[in-house]
């Protein structure tokens, strides 16, 4: 887990020094995001294993992290729309009907992320 967790922060922050470079592409950012909420998910899905029965209880407060990367997962559609903005870019065909729309999204991330990079640079 060690391992992976310090793989994802270092991706973190190679792409916030492009963010403040103004080098950072959306499909970049969906990368970086697909993959660090999916390591997030495999650690947390490690730990409660770890625990074992003691894991799905509230004693300890992996289920509750487990729960909402879940929620981030799935009902977010955080892993499908990024794999779609990481295909668009690469294959340079958007898959759905409307082109525009995986466009825009991938805009509207690009922008909420500079947004709150500005307001943690902001406050530190």
């Amino acid at each position: 887990m060690v391992q992976e967790i310090t793989k994802a922060q270092l991706l973190a922050l190679r792409l916030t020094r492009m963010m403040e470079a103004g080098t950072a592409l959306p499909a970049q950012i969906s990368l970086a995001k697909r993959n660090n909420v999916w390591m997030a998910l495999e650690c947390a899905r490690k730990a409660r294993d770890i625990l074992g029965a003691v894991g799905i209880t509230d004693r300890y407060s992996v289920i509750r992290h487990l729960m909402n990367l879940e929620a981030v997962y799935t009902y977010e559609g955080t892993h499908d729309i990024h794999t779609l903005i990481v295909g668009d870019d690469i294959t340079g065909s958007t898959p759905l009907a409307a082109d525009d729309r995986v466009r825009r999204l991938a805009k509207v991330y690009y922008e909420r992320t500079r947004l709150h990079s500005r307001r943690r640079a902001h406050r530190l």
